[in-house]
């Protein structure tokens, strides 16, 4: 299991005097290979990079359904979508739920004596079943970080877990803020065509997932200073792969396979790399056993 992938390399320096905080950062239809710590050279993700540095980069991690809101029901259940009732998106049109029943991993956390809160994309529902202490609002990734620094230092005697999620890098590509990319310098896929029309919109799509980790350089960079960070376990995923043919609402592994970094502050074998097969709802009872809250 991802649990056990983790505790086999994550061996405590010492007994932590509280429980640890908890920072479930899911970004928006990025796929495993664009990323520096994944080996593309031309996207820079300097926070998600010092992340695996730190952690363990998971190579063989899957979504269980390769669309989000059905994604992220099975992140914040542990439930495949049979099991828990939401097969597809939320929103109005379609109006697929999460049954009354299911208790989800905010809610265990809560009662557990967790302070929780949202951040960003939520698109899943009911609300009273995706139950959050707070719901956190934001721009950007990075300005939306800087709206959790009062959260994370509300009470320093009980700890917090954060769910936050980035729009970005989900179409229409948000690059604000993002040195241009050179269509030219950008690594094409073997399954989609190498055209022009191809290149630039690959070009948007990596300027937006460097737009994606500034929100995670700047969150790592508030539990740095609130002294948070010795104490914070961090999971980065997507939700599904890139929306482009054959990737995103596609069983394929450019779908489902994404990237999972995990960093674990008590672990003392660093910058790994874990070839353990994972999915998504190994998320919830993972953070749950980590957190002592089952």
């Amino acid at each position: 299991t991802m649990s056990a992938g983790i505790h086999a390399t994550a061996q405590p320096a010492a007994p932590p005097t509280t429980r640890p905080n908890v920072l479930l950062y899911v970004v928006d239809d990025q796929g495993m290979d664009d990323a520096g710590c994944y080996g593309n050279p031309v996207i820079h993700t300097p926070a998600l990079d010092m992340l695996a540095a730190e952690g363990t980069r998971y190579t063989r991690a899957f979504c269980t359904t390769p669309s989000c809101s059905a994604s992220r029901s099975a992140i914040l259940t542990g439930w495949h979508n049979h099991a828990n009732g939401q097969y597809g998106h939320e929103h109005s049109y379609h109006h697929f739920r999460t049954f009354d029943d299911v208790k989800t991993l905010p809610v265990m956390l809560s009662e557990a004596g967790y302070r929780t809160a949202r951040a960003g994309k939520f698109h899943v529902g009911p609300p009273e079943v995706y139950r959050f202490d707070n719901a956190l609002a934001g721009q950007s990734p990075a300005l939306m970080a800087d709206n959790c620094r009062d959260f994370i230092t509300a009470d320093n005697a009980r700890p917090f877990f954060l769910y936050f999620c980035t729009t970005e890098p989900h179409r229409p590509f948000v690059r604000e803020g993002s040195v241009p990319i050179d269509p030219a310098e950008v690594i094409v896929p073997d399954y989609l065509p190498d055209t022009p029309e191809c290149r630039e919109e690959l070009a948007q799509y990596c300027m937006s997932v460097e737009r994606a980790d500034k929100g995670l350089l700047r969150l790592i960079e508030i539990l740095k200073e609130t002294e948070q960070w010795d104490n914070t376990l961090i999971i980065f995923i997507s939700d599904n792969g890139i929306a482009f043919p054959g990737a995103k609402t596609n069983l394929y592994e450019p779908g489902m396979r994404l990237p999972c970094v995990v960093r674990s502050p008590y672990q003392k074998n660093k910058g790994h790399a874990c070839d353990a097969m994972i999915n998504w709802t190994y998320i919830t009872p993972t953070i749950l056993d980590f957190c002592d809250a089952m």
